[in-house]
């Protein structure tokens, strides 16, 4: 199983910062499903999420981005070094480094960069394991 690099986790990061909303959505939607996309990037209606996905719609604010976007460096970081599953997995089981919070819910309301920071901390530790 591949562990996340210093390399490849500047490489996500960039990814995640210029690649187009729509592309994030899409990967998003196809890796975890339509309802839990939109959960992770707290959307009310499951459906926008596709709307996204095919260049139908923009969100119409900064948040939903910001969170399109780091759940995309996130879920990328766990299926690179695991799996869909795994990472679905992770994105709803409680973790101790979020107050034992799930890392989706913490991503579906978080507004801050701290809140963002600490669950691709969470994140990035667990994809770097080497077991």
């Amino acid at each position: 199983m591949p562990v996340l690099t210093d390399q490849r986790a500047s490489a996500l990061e960039r990814e995640a910062t210029i690649r187009p909303l729509g592309e994030l959505a899409t990967y998003l939607q196809e890796t975890l499903g339509q309802r839990m996309a939109a959960h992770l990037a707290g959307l009310e209606h499951a459906k926008q999420i596709g709307r996204y996905a095919r260049n139908a719609a923009t969100p119409r604010n900064d948040l939903t981005a910001r969170r399109l976007r780091e759940g995309y460096k996130i879920v990328r970081m766990l299926v690179d070094a695991y799996d869909a599953t795994t990472a679905k997995a992770w994105l709803f089981g409680t973790n101790t480094r979020l107050d034992d919070r799930a890392p989706i819910d913490v991503l579906s309301v978080g507004a801050t960069s701290e809140e963002f920071a600490a669950v691709v901390r969470a994140a990035r530790q667990f994809s770097s394991v080497d077991e």
